[in-house]
């Protein structure tokens, strides 16, 4: 059985949000009867438990109300932000899955212009009010750290600039911190004395101590567990350690995991799985019959050599896979550049001008859903990268080969974000790994709708890194 201590879900800024998302539904509503006098019939009123069970399934993926007092405000509206597009795509499934009037449409503008203005500064509002509260030190838990050192420290230090509700009292360490400004309240020894003492309030005691002293750690949770006073220990491996682990019980064995992936589960692998095979077979249903003849002919006529164009990439666990695309350079170039690696660049010689357009337009990475279909690549993914650049940045980027947890993809989350093409700066792959990574901790089939769709629109609207 699997416990995840990651995130609390703030059912009362849900709630907070459900009213503002009626109340841009009724304005809506208001609106269409005044402006265009045409009055809305009851039966209309349906969409509104769809709506909700739609931002309810959004912020759920988006994380948008998890620990709403832990994040920045930017944070927090740029996962609001998230959940608003999530609406918006659900509105556009309403217009093209029912036979809606004129009035019905402006109505459906009116409510996602207006849930974007409430929802967020609703929230704004709340961080506000939270922040009067916090301001007020009888809402505040009173913190004793017991342990001065580095973790002890920058713990602090967060506390005080970072997390409203909390104030940190004092320390104990066995070794003496007069530079504490007074926070000093002496030695380990004393915590039975200093929690005992009716002048002194403590709500919670947190343990920043090393590993070695676990017996001390051991004889301050039975002196913590005496009183009503909550113990947190922070573990001293707890660098190693982001924001998507898990603790798991094994026969009885406590485990940390430093990183959740939600595909391990076989489930939720499946899941995608079914959804990359119908995709897949759509692709081959309603696009291949004509695309691939059309590109076939215009790959032919602008250079000499075969259509598709076959390149070995590292797939799930850097397992090889020959990766299919439509050939975008000359034949003596494309042979070339898998021999001795170049990336391809902007203006870049080697490349047609046939295969320029498929490039800019990512047409040439359609023939990848033959490897979707098979189960080498995901329709949504991680991009695989040519081996020699898996080579050369997995060791000089951190964290580089743990993309590869997951299948690569024909788009990701990365490239949506705008990390695409070259990356003769280190910094640009360890931004798309970054993204990468996020992907792969955060992954959800919504997610996934979401950066198919993102990907259709940047095709349309253009890309600067696509070349």
């Amino acid at each position: 059985m699997e416990l995840r201590y990651k995130y609390r879900f703030n059912f009362f800024i849900f709630l907070n949000d459900i009213a503002f998302l009626t109340l841009s539904f009724v304005l809506s509503i208001v609106l269409i009867k005044y402006i265009y006098n045409k009055r809305f019939i009851l039966q209309d009123t349906w969409m509104l438990p769809l709506l909700i069970a739609g931002w309810y399934f959004s912020s759920r993926t988006t994380k948008a109300d998890d620990d709403w007092n832990n994040k920045s405000v930017l944070v927090s509206l740029y996962k609001t932000a998230n959940s608003i597009f999530i609406q918006f795509f659900l509105v556009i499934l309403f217009f093209f899955t029912s036979k809606q009037n004129d009035y019905s449409k402006r109505f459906l503008i009116f409510y996602i212009i207006l849930l974007s203005l409430f929802i967020p500064l609703g929230k704004i509002f709340q961080k506000k009010v939270m922040g009067f509260f916090y301001k007020k030190p009888r809402n505040n838990r009173r913190l004793l750290v017991i342990g001065a050192g580095k973790v002890g420290m920058e713990f602090a230090d967060v506390i005080s600039k970072q997390q409203p509700g909390y104030e940190v009292i004092g320390f104990l360490d066995d070794a003496e911190k007069p530079g504490l400004n007074g926070q000093y309240l002496g030695k380990v020894s004393d915590l039975e004395t200093l929690i005992s003492d009716d002048h002194i309030s403590i709500d919670e005691v947190l343990v920043a101590l090393p590993n070695s002293a676990n017996q001390k750690i051991n004889h301050i949770a039975n002196i913590v567990n005496r009183h009503p006073v909550k113990l947190r220990i922070i573990p001293a491996y707890h660098e190693l350690i982001n924001s998507q682990y898990s603790i798991s019980i094994f026969n009885g064995f406590p485990m940390i995991t430093n990183r959740y992936v939600p595909l391990d589960d076989i489930n939720l692998r499946w899941v995608k799985r079914l959804f990359d095979i119908i995709f897949s077979l759509l692709v081959f249903i309603l696009v291949f019959p004509w695309l691939i003849p059309i590109v076939a002919i215009a790959i032919k006529l602008s250079s000499k050599g075969p259509v598709f164009y076959l390149q070995d990439r590292w797939g799930k666990k850097n397992k090889q896979i020959k990766c299919y695309k439509f050939r975008t350079m000359y034949v003596r170039d494309a042979e070339e550049s898998n021999a001795a690696f170049k990336q391809a660049s902007k203006n870049d010689p080697r490349i047609t001008r046939v295969g320029a357009f498929l490039r800019r337009n990512n047409i040439d990475e359609f023939p990848q859903f033959i490897n979707v279909f098979f189960g080498e690549m995901s329709v949504v993914g991680p991009r695989p990268h040519p081996i020699p650049l898996n080579l050369q940045s997995k060791e000089v980027i951190d964290n580089y080969l743990v993309r590869h947890l997951v299948k690569p993809g024909i788009t990701g989350w990365a490239q949506v974000n705008g990390f695409r093409g070259e990356t003769p700066d280190p910094a640009l792959m360890r931004a798309r790994v970054k993204y990468d990574i996020w992907y792969i901790e955060n992954w959800s089939l919504l997610l996934d709708i979401k950066i198919i769709f993102l990907t259709f629109w940047k095709t349309i609207a253009g890309d600067k890194n696509a070349f």
